[in-house]
């Protein structure tokens, strides 16, 4: 992987150069064009080679912190609200040597590499014409290829039903998107609290003159590009009926642009930043046409952070032909259930030769295959998950405004209950079908019902445990409408997955590594509430043995005495052996006392000679024995 030691002298005094003091928006722009132009240099980097990112301990203040950064010799680019402690931080040194280093500070739950996502788009071989088989196929010819009637997401039924809403925000997190586009620009999210060219945040959420929404990989206020996001975008919500070019599966909406990937890729960080951005405009539906094979805890926890704020992440399922279930692509592969994973089918129903599948971690597919809509200025084909990924956010959009009483996971429901079964995609995805927006809009909205409630009650958030040592996790769970719930809480690790369920749930078999908990909950109406907890388990390390052991007579029996030296253990064990006949015997162990204590009292006693040794112990792992104290009692 490429560090500061695999990039050209010259190229790292430019970054020394460009990462000195400087006001904090200035700062995330020098950073901004410093990745920017790392990935440029090298565009098959995994991650970022001057950043990580991070999570602050609760405990920790600022002088601890400060310590920390100073042993990397890095600074604070940014830090995010959407995850309490957690931050982007430029680095002096490697990266794998921050990580390394960063991980000894008690000062930091976490660090990890900015990792690089890229677009989740399969570069076309076909010849341009304009032909929308995804929303209405009569089984037309598509580039010489003859579709399937009915293989389409039934489009004119549905927009018999609904044709979306004005109001309806969508956050289109991706390359950026052409905002004066002729097909787009009715569209677009005009930001209410903003003056546009003043050179003033207006509305004071931290960016200036953001008309338009915001650019976090050039880091301005210019998030229009001709390329991929344009594309999605009007497969999202191009203005229909208009007498021009396309339609978008939601005709009326309105779309934030949020740019964060560049022409080679964007970094995680990006990706953080963005979600915030839209959270902070009480976004409910994102366009995440974009991933990688990396897990991102920082990434996981912001949207999960979502989960909690009613916000559901489309995602795109990947390009590289893979089980998802058994090669993870990510946000898609995250367990949390505002993520919908989408895969591509032709216009034959056929699964995409490029699409990631997985049995339990795509929830459904969507058109992706010779996909036309806004390109540029004007208008082309491309083909990808990306592609499918956006016909699953338009519709998702259009319930939103149709049941405005849904939560986001409600949304996800209707999604994947009413797809279209289809063969391609039997133990292809968790529902075996395809999108069907006509079916997804055909229905009464549901009887209100209140969600649950669920709180983690242990163990503590940021508790550490030693490898091969049990956990017990205990929730509360209460509904309106269906009292206590607490037996049914189901707990996952984002490490393992399933856990198990119950109210008191003892874990035994913990892998190695920082988990996020999750105790989720489901009423009978179909509400989910989740709580989250964040652990780690680490190694054992064995404790230092203890030393200058003393036996003395009491009044109260044998009283044996010691010097700790050790700083991590749990308690100290006593063992006792009985003189007989000239040799030591009666092997036996005298007692426990916790780790604050260094004497022990043997009492009752019958006369004899007697020798004591003491040793510490902490879980599974124990010291040597100490040298051994001998006592004659009358």
């Amino acid at each position: 992987m490429a560090s500061f030691r695999d990039m050209p002298c010259g190229t790292v005094c430019a970054l020394a150069v460009a990462l000195s003091a400087a006001p904090a928006m200035a700062q995330q722009i020098d950073h901004a064009q410093v990745a920017a132009s790392a990935l440029e240099a090298d565009p098959s980097i995994d991650f970022d080679p001057t950043s990580v990112l991070v999570r602050f301990a609760p405990r920790a203040d600022e002088a601890a912190i400060a310590k920390a950064l100073a042993s990397v010799d890095g600074w604070v680019i940014r830090r995010f609200t959407i995850v309490p402690g957690l931050a982007h931080i430029a680095i002096g040194v490697p990266v794998e040597a921050a990580l390394a280093t960063l991980a000894k500070s008690g000062a930091i739950e976490y660090a990890e590499p900015d990792f690089v996502v890229r677009t989740q788009e399969a570069l076309p071989n076909d010849e341009k014409f304009n032909m929308l088989w995804a929303m209405h196929n009569i089984g037309q010819t598509v580039n010489g290829d003859m579709g399937t009637h009915g293989a389409d997401l039934r489009g004119p039924r549905a927009w018999s039903m609904c044709i979306g809403e004005p109001d309806e925000l969508i956050a289109v997190i991706d390359t950026g998107t052409l905002v004066d586009h002729p097909d787009l620009a009715a569209n677009i999210w005009v930001n209410p609290g903003e003056i546009e060219g003043n050179g003033i945040d207006d509305d004071g959420n931290g960016y200036i003159d953001d008309v338009h929404g915001w650019d976090f990989f050039a880091n301005d206020n210019d998030p229009s590009d001709p390329g991929h996001g344009t594309h999605t975008a009007g497969t999202i919500g191009a203005v229909g009926n208009n007498g021009i070019g396309v339609v978008g599966v939601s005709w009326e909406c309105r779309m934030m642009p949020i740019r964060f990937i560049g022409p080679l890729g964007g970094f995680i960080s990006g990706a953080i930043a963005s979600l915030e951005y839209a959270l902070g405009h009480s976004v409910r539906i994102s366009n995440n046409s974009w991933g990688g094979t990396a897990f991102s805890h920082a990434l996981y926890e912001s949207m999960a952070a979502a989960c909690d704020r009613d916000h559901l992440a489309i995602a795109a399922a990947g390009n590289l032909a893979r089980n998802s279930d058994v090669h993870p692509f990510f946000p898609a592969s995250f367990n949390l259930p505002n993520i919908v994973s989408v895969a591509a089918v032709d216009n034959d129903d056929a699964l995409a030769a490029f699409s990631n599948y997985g049995p339990t971690t795509v929830d459904l597919a969507a058109p992706g295959v010779t996909i036309f809509s806004t390109d540029g200025s004007d208008y082309g084909f491309r083909n990808g998950t990306s592609m499918a990924c956006a016909h699953v956010t338009g519709l998702a959009a259009m319930l939103v405004v149709d049941f405005p009483g849904w939560t986001c996971l409600q949304v996800k429901d209707r999604l994947l209950e009413t797809a279209r079964p289809v063969d391609a995609m039997q133990g292809r995805c968790v529902t075996g079908g395809v999108l069907d927006a006509a079916a997804a809009l055909d229905i009464e909205p549901p009887p209100a019902d209140t969600a649950p409630t669920v709180a983690i009650l242990a163990p503590s958030s940021g508790s550490v445990f030693d490898a091969g040592q049990s956990v017990a996790f205990t929730a509360q769970a209460e509904d309106a409408e269906d009292g206590t719930l607490s037996p049914l809480v189901v707990w996952t690790s984002s490490l393992q997955g399933l856990l198990g369920t119950g109210e008191l749930l003892v874990a035994t078999e913990l892998e190695l590594g920082k988990h996020t908990i999750t105790a989720s909950i489901t009423d009978s109406a179909g509400n989910i509430s989740r709580a989250y907890r964040s652990i780690v388990m680490v190694a054992i390390e064995v404790p230092t043995a203890p030393i200058a052991v003393r036996a003395t007579r009491g009044a109260d029996g044998a009283r044996i005495a010691w010097m700790d030296r050790a700083d991590n253990e749990t308690g100290f064990e006593i063992r006792r052996e009985r003189r007989i006949n000239g040799q030591w015997g009666e092997a036996t162990i005298a007692g426990w006392v916790p780790s604050d204590v260094e004497t022990f009292v043997d009492a009752s006693l019958p006369g004899g000679t007697y020798r004591f040794a003491v040793r510490a112990v902490r879980g599974s792992a124990q010291s040597e024995w100490s040298l051994w104290a001998s006592i004659s009692l009358p």
